[in-house]
């Protein structure tokens, strides 16, 4: 049987697999070309990618809110997301600015408040632009059940310092967010829920500043047991990534590619399930019997699914790809026993001959060089006091 297309412009064609179809070449060529663009421009792709999912936030929040005028919109959209490609910290500085007056038009104290901690927190929000759209995407990541997906992929992308610290304030923003448009907090139970511009104007309008703080932390607080339990759930968050991000930063990781991903993931999000389940059963004093599991299954599922999908791929970019190995067989004549033998046997003889005295047999020649023997040295003996044999000179 001839194989497939073995020529081109009169030449065969090197390294062309004998038994692989014409779809699975071309398949590996696009995948070869396209992780050789994805090397070459690394940079700029992951840039330009972080600076369009910023610039999506902030549209979706001026289409909610809309106080621009209409050909304003998409004009700050587009310079976020242009600044972003290049200048990370001036992206997040203009996000800001563009945020300010819609915030505004529901509260003065908020907008005070939101203005702080993005002042406070700037530098490290700059650097790390694409933590920080992932922070501030979690309520809306909740509503399609893909919340768990974060905490993992903070510990996998970031590492396990800045992932503890990246899933600690992504779970904090997305209870404050949902308690500000007077939702249930719980993470067990925020999954498919949105906030809405309604229930925040509705709590937040016309508010002093001290009314404002308090409806602020009224939802995390409403008694010490469920400040403690949503304390503790922020912790769980942050724990899992630190966990996840040490584990992904083990170098056995890399030899059982790609299904260490999965199982890391995995690992994540059954710790993520069974430390929210021992927090409801301890501190809210859940029967697990007439729990409903299937929306926690479905969130687990799902936030599995997304993280190890998005790190292999991810990983796949990074490594580098595989050359084309060809396998050969070579046939290598195996020399006769007697033969070896023999010629052992020869050498230790010559080696006994060239040695006289010395006796070896032909196992130990394979083992250890022959000793060969010196003469014995002869033994010391004191001088002799009487001989004298100083001269005498005397000096006139």
């Amino acid at each position: 049987m001839l194989d497939p297309l073995p020529f081109q412009n009169g030449k065969r064609l090197t390294g062309w697999p004998p038994n692989s179809s014409p779809p699975i070449i071309i398949m590996t060529a696009i995948v070869r070309h396209s992780h050789r663009i994805y090397k070459r421009y690394q940079s700029a792709i992951e840039a330009a990618i972080t600076s369009a999912c910023l610039a999506l936030l902030v549209g979706v929040v001026l289409a909610n809110i809309p106080v621009y005028p209409p050909n304003w919109a998409p004009v700050i959209v587009a310079a976020v997301a242009l600044l972003g490609f290049r200048w990370p910290l001036a992206a997040y500085l203009l996000a800001v600015l563009a945020l300010f007056y819609p915030i505004y038009t529901l509260s003065l104290y908020l907008v005070i408040l939101f203005l702080a901690i993005a002042i406070l927190v700037h530098r490290p929000a700059g650097h790390y632009l694409g933590a920080t759209v992932l922070i501030l995407a979690v309520p809306a990541l909740a509503k399609y059940h893909l919340h768990w997906a974060v905490p993992i992929l903070a510990g996998l992308w970031w590492g396990s310092i800045n992932g503890f610290w990246i899933a600690a304030a992504a779970a904090l923003w997305g209870k404050l967010l949902a308690g500000m448009a007077g939702l249930d907090i719980d993470w067990l139970v925020m999954s498919g829920q949105s906030p809405s511009l309604a229930g925040l104007m509705q709590r937040y309008n016309g508010l002093g500043a001290l009314e404002t703080l308090g409806k602020l932390v009224q939802p995390l607080a409403p008694d010490t047991t469920l400040l403690l339990y949503h304390l503790l759930q922020i912790v769980a968050w942050a724990l899992v990534a630190g966990f996840v991000g040490f584990v992904a930063g083990q170098k056995w990781l890399y030899h059982r590619y790609p299904w260490s991903t999965l199982i890391v993931s995995a690992v994540g999000v059954i710790a993520m399930g069974l430390s929210h389940l021992f927090l409801t059963v301890w501190l809210k004093e859940t029967d697990l019997a007439t729990f409903d599991y299937e929306p926690l299954l479905i969130v687990a599922v799902i936030g599995l699914v997304v993280s190890s999908t998005l790190e292999v791929v991810r990983q796949s970019l990074e490594l580098p790809v595989a050359p084309k190995i060809h396998k050969r067989i070579i046939s290598v004549p195996i020399s006769r026993p007697q033969t070896a033998t023999s010629a052992q046997a020869t050498s230790a003889t010559a080696t006994s001959a060239a040695t006289p005295g010395a006796e070896i047999t032909t196992n130990q020649a394979q083992s250890k060089p022959t000793p060969v023997p010196l003469p014995d040295l002869p033994e010391w003996e004191p001088p002799d006091e009487d001989n004298n044999d100083l001269i005498l000179l005397e000096l006139d």
